[in-house]
């Protein structure tokens, strides 16, 4: 009866020893199981057993983590930024300082073998291409936005279906896309090795534009992208990648004017009529505006070459769909003049369809140490792209403008370095909107984690 007592007591303080082990020290713990061993509840065989099953225990415990947790990946980056703006317009002149950041916060999980989940914070105002907030308002809270929220799934290692909110796999550049802008929808990419030193890409996009309260399921404004490009090894440590994008946007004509909403920001409408894209509607308060853009771009790459490594790039675009007779031909003026075709006629018979861009870089950016320079060039007219999805610092954001654009990047650790960028832009064309000369600097600290 004696010894099942103490056997009842032991496997109550073996078991409370293994619950709480990381609390305990080791020598707690091998006091107590001497103890036993001299009381005659275990063995010298016992004891030597459960300790090094404890130690097995404690291992395990402390080292490693949940399967779940291990399967989730963390990361992130915070910007601090200093953006100065000088602006010379016909109506207006301003030189202006804010200090503003920018934080981002990202996890990604897989799901299965060959699928994953992931999502992206970020700062803002909500507004599809930026994510910088202003110190502003008296130190008052900042807004936390969705940045991306997406499910990707691999059904072969050629293969990628991605869904929801995220990121941009086309090549392309900011001519046409500013880096923000993470497209909603869905969209597949295709990659096919040619033997060692070439590759073959498609990337296939369904992307809504907005979403109309209306009964029709199928008339919402979509975005339909479709690409076929290439990557070639020229020679040893010399790349080029070409691509050709074609946009074709259907049911435009289903975003009516409404009052007010050419000054509403926040609207597709609105946000390309107040960046350099006049939006035009007919007799029945139906869009003109047409959008089939075909995007080409080219970049060369080289790597041990020269000194240090070089790229080479250049993007086009060009709208098939915009036709700006037709849209004074056809078009009304509504908001009481605040979008009036005639105000089109200054560009002749010229359709203001076409943008493109070229430049270089020099540097690498990956390590510490490493220093890195950019330098753009590019023109691009009022109809070629939405205003609403190019780059929102040149030239203040939109279309209608042309300028250059410079860059500068020191690592100070792999993962914390500096950046100074200027933009030297102006209106491509003036005849219709005036004069509006921009300068704007840039100086950046970028951490990631």
């Amino acid at each position: 009866m004696k010894k099942k007592l103490f056997l009842g007591v032991g496997g109550m303080m073996l078991a409370l020893s293994l619950v709480f082990v990381s609390k305990v020290s080791a020598g707690e713990v091998d006091s107590l199981i001497d103890k036993l061993v001299e009381k005659d509840v275990l063995s010298s065989t016992e004891a030597k057993d459960l300790l090094n099953e404890m130690e097995k225990e404690k291992s395990s415990e402390s080292g490693g983590l949940p399967s779940w947790v291990e399967k989730i990946e963390w990361g992130g980056d915070l910007r601090l930024r200093h953006d100065t703006q000088w602006r010379d317009e016909d109506s207006d002149n301003y030189h202006r300082n804010r200090e503003r950041f920018r934080l981002r916060l990202k996890m990604k999980a897989k799901t299965s073998e060959n699928t994953e989940v992931g999502m992206r914070l970020a700062t803002g105002s909500g507004y599809q291409n930026t994510t910088n907030q202003s110190c502003d308002e008296h130190s008052r809270g900042k807004h936390i936005f969705i940045d991306r929220a997406y499910a990707n799934w691999y059904p072969t290692d050629y293969l990628k279906i991605a869904a929801g909110k995220h990121a941009n796999p086309l090549f392309t550049s900011s001519l046409v896309w500013d880096s923000d802008v993470n497209p909603e929808g869905a969209s597949e990419s295709l990659a096919f090795k040619m033997g060692d030193s070439a590759e073959l890409f498609f990337n296939f996009g369904q992307w809504i534009v907005e979403e109309l309260k209306v009964k029709e399921f199928n008339t919402d404004p979509t975005m339909m992208t479709y690409q076929m490009g290439g990557a070639l090894d020229l020679a040893k440590d010399v790349g080029l990648t070409l691509a050709a994008t074609y946009y074709d946007f259907l049911h435009m004509d289903d975003l009516q004017y409404e009052s007010g909403v050419l000054g509403d920001k926040e609207e597709f409408l609105g946000y390309n009529h107040k960046y350099g894209q006049q939006m035009v509607f007919d007799k029945n308060g139906d869009l003109l505006n047409e959008y089939g853009c075909l995007e080409l771009g080219a970049k060369l790459k080289m790597k041990n070459t020269l000194p240090v490594p070089m790229s080479i790039f250049a993007s086009y675009i060009k709208n098939f769909d915009q036709d700006i007779d037709d849209l004074i031909d056809d078009g009304v003026s509504v908001g009481g003049g605040a979008s009036d075709p005639n105000d089109l006629r200054v560009y002749g018979s010229d359709d203001r369809d076409t943008g493109w861009q070229i430049g270089f870089d020099l540097g690498s950016k990956k390590k510490k140490g490493d220093l890195y320079f950019k330098y753009l060039y590019q023109e691009l007219e009022d109809f070629a792209f939405p205003a609403v999805y190019v780059d929102s610092d040149f030239h203040g954001g939109g279309t209608n403008n042309k300028g250059h654009k410079t860059q500068v990047k020191y690592f100070l650790e792999d993962n914390i370095y500096l950046s100074a960028t200027g933009f030297f832009t102006e209106r491509e064309d003036e005849d219709k909107n005036g004069k509006k000369d921009e300068n704007r600097v840039q100086l950046d600290a970028i951490f990631k984690f």
